[in-house]
């Protein structure tokens, strides 16, 4: 984990309460133990992991990459879609794969992903909260630019993964790009989990041939404060 405290010159504190007089003249007041507003020190930490990527590789191995795609082409699927946006914002298939006797083993190999994952980022992690998310984005499908944060329930998502369940060669395009936090080559690797801050901005580029899948998660905890 990057994580660290230094001591930070601050240009302004912010005052600890604020109040209107009856006259309407507003009165700041701050703790007794800051002397100037302008010239304070106060402890402050830092998290160099937050805007950045983890790979993960060999979540899955070949075989079970082809079990969870059987498994998710068995099932009934619906259109992706967005909650603020044109239709055509997101193109593509997604089928919903739900915990069970079956599927336990999937679950349960993404939390320890998870887990290993979070030494990184240090964030307060619960759980999963929906069900795994299976996608295929055929021929000139896509999803545009996102974040995974959302309003009501997907406010407390804190950290995201996409699985690779192609193999690279079965499809061209379809990359998986961040803003400002490049993507390595390997992520396209079957079985390699991309893990992010649910908050980075990314995309699914147009799938030019072939047809490309993958598993989605979303790790829920405590919201950001």
């Amino acid at each position: 984990m990057s994580a660290y405290s230094t001591q930070q010159k601050f240009s302004y504190l912010f005052p600890e309460s604020v109040a209107a007089g009856a006259g309407g003249a507003v009165s700041l007041q701050w703790a007794a133990t800051v002397g100037n507003p302008f010239e304070a020190e106060r402890a402050l930490a830092f998290n160099d992991a937050l805007p950045t990527l983890q790979l993960l590789r060999g979540v899955f191995d070949p075989a079970e990459c082809g079990a969870i795609i059987a498994l998710g082409n068995g099932l009934d699927g619906t259109a992706g879609r967005v909650e603020i946006g044109a239709d055509t914002y997101r193109v593509s298939k997604i089928v919903w794969i739900e915990p069970g006797e079956a599927t336990h083993w999937i679950y349960h190999r993404l939390g320890v992903m998870f887990a290993q994952a979070n030494r990184h980022y240090g964030l307060e992690l619960t759980g999963l909260v929906e069900a795994l998310q299976y996608t295929v984005y055929g021929p000139g499908q896509h999803f545009d630019w996102h974040i995974d944060l959302g309003s009501g329930q997907t406010s407390a998502r804190k950290l995201s993964m996409t699985v690779q369940l192609s193999d690279a060669g079965e499809y061209s395009g379809g990359a998986l790009e961040f803003i400002n936090a490049p993507s390595p080559d390997t992520a396209r690797e079957i079985g390699s989990a991309t893990v992010f801050p649910s908050y980075l901005a990314h995309r699914v580029a147009p799938v030019q041939t072939g047809v490309r899948r993958s598993l989605v998660a979303w790790a829920y905890g405590p919201a950001f404060k």
